[in-house]
Protein backbone atom coordinates (compact mmCIF):
# COMPACT_ATOMS: atom_id res chain seq x y z
CA UNK A 1 0.00 0.00 0.00
CA UNK A 2 1.29 3.45 -0.88
CA UNK A 3 2.24 5.88 1.85
CA UNK A 4 -0.23 8.54 2.93
CA UNK A 5 1.84 11.19 1.15
CA UNK A 6 1.76 9.23 -2.12
CA UNK A 7 -1.97 8.63 -1.79
CA UNK A 8 -2.55 12.35 -1.21
CA UNK A 9 -0.48 13.26 -4.28
CA UNK A 10 -2.40 10.74 -6.40
CA UNK A 11 -5.72 12.01 -5.07
CA UNK A 12 -4.70 15.60 -5.85
CA UNK A 13 -3.69 14.67 -9.43
CA UNK A 14 -6.88 12.67 -9.91
CA UNK A 15 -8.97 15.55 -8.56
CA UNK A 16 -7.36 17.92 -11.07
CA UNK A 17 -8.00 15.44 -13.91
CA UNK A 18 -11.61 14.96 -12.80
CA UNK A 19 -12.14 18.71 -12.73
CA UNK A 20 -10.71 18.94 -16.24
CA UNK A 21 -13.08 16.19 -17.36
CA UNK A 22 -16.10 17.84 -15.76
CA UNK A 23 -15.33 21.18 -17.37
CA UNK A 24 -14.65 19.87 -20.85
CA UNK A 25 -17.59 17.47 -20.76
CA UNK A 26 -20.06 20.35 -20.66
CA UNK A 27 -21.63 21.35 -23.94
CA UNK A 28 -20.80 24.87 -25.14
CA UNK A 29 -23.54 27.38 -24.57
CA UNK A 30 -24.58 29.56 -27.47
CA UNK A 31 -25.91 33.02 -26.89
CA UNK A 32 -28.37 34.60 -29.28
CA UNK A 33 -27.62 38.16 -28.17
CA UNK A 34 -23.84 38.06 -28.06
CA UNK A 35 -21.51 36.76 -25.36
CA UNK A 36 -22.87 36.50 -21.86
CA UNK A 37 -21.17 35.76 -18.55
CA UNK A 38 -22.06 32.10 -19.00
CA UNK A 39 -20.47 32.04 -22.46
CA UNK A 40 -17.29 33.52 -21.00
CA UNK A 41 -17.16 30.71 -18.46
CA UNK A 42 -16.97 28.25 -21.36
CA UNK A 43 -14.47 30.23 -23.45
CA UNK A 44 -12.08 27.51 -24.64
CA UNK A 45 -9.10 29.85 -24.92
CA UNK A 46 -9.47 31.02 -21.32
CA UNK A 47 -9.89 27.43 -20.13
CA UNK A 48 -6.75 26.38 -22.00
CA UNK A 49 -4.80 29.20 -20.38
CA UNK A 50 -5.99 28.10 -16.96
CA UNK A 51 -5.25 24.45 -17.69
CA UNK A 52 -8.87 23.51 -17.12
CA UNK A 53 -9.55 21.52 -20.30
CA UNK A 54 -9.14 17.79 -20.42
CA UNK A 55 -6.78 16.69 -23.15
CA UNK A 56 -8.72 15.62 -26.22
CA UNK A 57 -6.98 12.24 -26.34
CA UNK A 58 -8.17 11.36 -22.83
CA UNK A 59 -11.71 12.48 -23.54
CA UNK A 60 -11.66 10.43 -26.75
CA UNK A 61 -10.37 7.47 -24.73
CA UNK A 62 -13.31 7.86 -22.32
CA UNK A 63 -15.84 7.87 -25.17
CA UNK A 64 -14.26 4.75 -26.68
CA UNK A 65 -14.24 3.08 -23.26
CA UNK A 66 -17.91 3.91 -22.85
CA UNK A 67 -18.73 2.27 -26.19
CA UNK A 68 -16.59 -0.80 -25.43
CA UNK A 69 -18.16 -1.18 -22.00
CA UNK A 70 -21.45 -1.94 -23.71
CA UNK A 71 -19.79 -5.11 -25.05
CA UNK A 72 -17.99 -6.05 -21.84
CA UNK A 73 -15.91 -4.60 -19.05
CA UNK A 74 -12.87 -6.54 -20.29
CA UNK A 75 -13.23 -4.97 -23.75
CA UNK A 76 -13.44 -1.56 -22.07
CA UNK A 77 -10.32 -2.24 -19.99
CA UNK A 78 -8.28 -3.50 -22.96
CA UNK A 79 -9.37 -0.45 -24.94
CA UNK A 80 -8.21 1.78 -22.09
CA UNK A 81 -4.83 0.04 -21.92
CA UNK A 82 -4.28 0.44 -25.66
CA UNK A 83 -5.31 4.11 -25.63
CA UNK A 84 -3.33 4.83 -22.49
CA UNK A 85 -0.18 3.31 -23.96
CA UNK A 86 -0.48 5.69 -26.94
CA UNK A 87 -1.09 8.65 -24.63
CA UNK A 88 1.92 7.75 -22.48
CA UNK A 89 4.08 7.38 -25.60
CA UNK A 90 3.09 10.93 -26.58
CA UNK A 91 3.23 12.35 -23.06
CA UNK A 92 5.63 10.32 -20.88
CA UNK A 93 5.42 12.97 -18.14
CA UNK A 94 2.00 11.58 -17.23
CA UNK A 95 3.79 8.74 -15.46
CA UNK A 96 4.49 9.67 -11.86
CA UNK A 97 7.93 8.13 -11.46
CA UNK A 98 8.46 9.84 -8.09
CA UNK A 99 5.81 7.69 -6.45
CA UNK A 100 6.47 4.39 -8.20
CA UNK A 101 9.24 1.83 -8.05
CA UNK A 102 9.33 1.39 -11.82
CA UNK A 103 7.62 2.41 -15.04
CA UNK A 104 5.19 -0.51 -14.94
CA UNK A 105 4.00 0.48 -11.47
CA UNK A 106 3.67 4.12 -12.54
CA UNK A 107 1.58 3.01 -15.54
CA UNK A 108 -0.60 0.88 -13.26
CA UNK A 109 -1.19 3.85 -10.95
CA UNK A 110 -2.09 6.01 -13.95
CA UNK A 111 -4.48 3.33 -15.24
CA UNK A 112 -6.17 3.15 -11.83
CA UNK A 113 -6.49 6.95 -11.72
CA UNK A 114 -7.93 6.96 -15.24
CA UNK A 115 -10.44 4.24 -14.34
CA UNK A 116 -11.59 6.26 -11.34
CA UNK A 117 -11.84 9.40 -13.48
CA UNK A 118 -13.66 7.46 -16.19
CA UNK A 119 -16.19 6.04 -13.74
CA UNK A 120 -16.81 9.51 -12.31
CA UNK A 121 -17.22 10.92 -15.82
CA UNK A 122 -19.37 8.10 -17.19
CA UNK A 123 -21.67 7.68 -14.19
CA UNK A 124 -21.51 11.10 -12.55
CA UNK A 125 -20.48 9.55 -9.24
CA UNK A 126 -18.11 10.89 -6.61
CA UNK A 127 -14.52 9.78 -6.08
CA UNK A 128 -15.33 7.46 -3.16
CA UNK A 129 -17.97 5.56 -5.14
CA UNK A 130 -15.60 5.29 -8.11
CA UNK A 131 -12.84 4.01 -5.81
CA UNK A 132 -15.21 1.37 -4.37
CA UNK A 133 -16.08 0.28 -7.92
CA UNK A 134 -12.38 -0.09 -8.74
CA UNK A 135 -11.80 -2.16 -5.59
CA UNK A 136 -14.59 -4.61 -6.46
CA UNK A 137 -13.07 -8.12 -6.78
CA UNK A 138 -14.79 -8.67 -10.16
CA UNK A 139 -13.35 -5.41 -11.53
CA UNK A 140 -9.89 -6.38 -10.26
CA UNK A 141 -10.23 -9.82 -11.85
CA UNK A 142 -11.36 -8.31 -15.16
CA UNK A 143 -8.49 -5.82 -15.06
CA UNK A 144 -6.03 -8.70 -14.60
CA UNK A 145 -7.58 -10.54 -17.55
CA UNK A 146 -7.44 -7.39 -19.70
CA UNK A 147 -3.83 -6.76 -18.72
CA UNK A 148 -2.85 -10.33 -19.60
CA UNK A 149 -4.59 -10.00 -23.00
CA UNK A 150 -2.88 -6.68 -23.65
CA UNK A 151 0.55 -8.09 -22.72
CA UNK A 152 0.03 -11.13 -24.97
CA UNK A 153 -0.89 -8.87 -27.87
CA UNK A 154 2.23 -6.74 -27.29
CA UNK A 155 4.39 -9.89 -27.14
CA UNK A 156 2.94 -11.12 -30.43
CA UNK A 157 3.44 -7.75 -32.10
CA UNK A 158 7.04 -7.40 -30.91
CA UNK A 159 8.05 -10.97 -31.64
CA UNK A 160 10.56 -11.11 -34.50
CA UNK A 161 9.20 -12.84 -37.59
CA UNK A 162 10.14 -16.46 -37.98
CA UNK A 163 12.23 -17.23 -41.05
CA UNK A 164 10.41 -18.97 -43.87
CA UNK A 165 11.42 -22.56 -44.35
Amino acid sequence: MASLNKQQKRAKRAKIKAKQIRISGRPPLASLNGPSEVDELFDAEKLLEEGEVIPEDILTMFYVMQEEEQTSRIHMLVSMLVSLSRIIADEPDLLDMENAENEAMAATHLAADMLIDYRMWADGIDREAAQRWLEDPEVIKDFGTALDSYRQAIDIMTEPPKPAE
